[in-house]
């Protein structure tokens, strides 16, 4: 199949899914509503830009948060847990076309010391070509 055809197959399967959620009056908010409810904990809006929880099983290491850190480096698409006192929570960081950073304690604000961290987050290898 060329790529024209696969695009066109992807769009039908992704609109083809989004109509039918609309055709049994299932609207935008309700469908963001049912992906909460699926989330293994809630985020904010702006902590889903840089990825999502994950179960602590999937990440590759572990990080240690502990008093004095400044920052911790990351991988676009890495699941890293991190670990305070008895705390551990793991996060799966998106893709990033350019790099970026973000505060830990805004990502996972019930970890103790985890604010005012940061977390620089590799430009993706996979996005970029190397």
């Amino acid at each position: 199949m060329n790529v024209i055809g696969t695009a066109v197959v992807f769009a039908a399967v992704a609109l083809g899914g989004l109509s039918s959620a609309y055709g049994v009056g299932m609207g935008a908010q309700q469908l963001v509503a049912q992906a909460e409810m699926r989330s293994p904990s809630p985020v904010s809006r702006h902590a889903a830009l840089f990825g999502s929880p994950a179960q602590q099983s999937y990440a590759t290491r572990t990080v240690a948060v502990v008093p004095g850190m400044r920052y911790v480096n990351v991988d676009s698409g890495e699941t890293v847990a991190f670990r305070s006192g008895e705390k551990l929570a793991a996060w799966t960081f998106t893709e990033s076309i350019s790099g970026t950073s973000v505060d830990l304690g805004m990502l996972m604000p019930d970890m103790p010391g985890a604010a005012g961290v940061r977390v620089y987050i590799e430009r993706s290898k996979l996005f970029t070509g190397g």
